[in-house]
């Protein structure tokens, strides 16, 4: 075994060629479990808990909207702290979310012009 060490190339380039061969593969080998694990539902997104909204306060504090089953809560969280509910609210009570604009629509508002109206047909 001594002599088949002596026998191979070595140096530094050749280590650092195999330990990014090495990086390489277990990004690879990462990257496959991880997908196959989230197309089977394993630690992906729960079906009974939706997490609706985020809204940070400052770096360290965030409000959350969750939908659980049929309830809905205002959650408020930071750093180091357990979440608190803040208040339940019914479905009813959400308001309705606008779809988002479009990016043409921003640029539009930006530069002061209104868009053109859509078709109503």
């Amino acid at each position: 075994m001594w002599v088949l060490l002596q026998s191979a190339p070595g140096g530094y380039g050749v280590a650092l060629f195999q330990s990014l061969l090495a990086l390489a593969a277990v990004c690879v080998l990462a990257w496959v479990v991880l997908r196959w694990s989230a197309r089977r539902g394993l630690g992906g997104a729960g079906r009974r808990v939706q997490v609706l909204e985020r809204v940070p306060l400052d770096a360290r504090r965030a409000v959350y909207l969750v939908r659980i089953g049929e309830r809905v809560l205002l959650l408020g969280g930071g750093d180091g702290a357990a979440p608190s509910v803040l208040a339940e609210l019914t479905p009813d009570e959400l308001p309705e979310v606008e779809d988002p604009a479009s990016f043409g629509e921003l640029v539009a508002r930006l530069r002061g012009k209104t868009p053109p109206a859509a078709d109503d047909s």
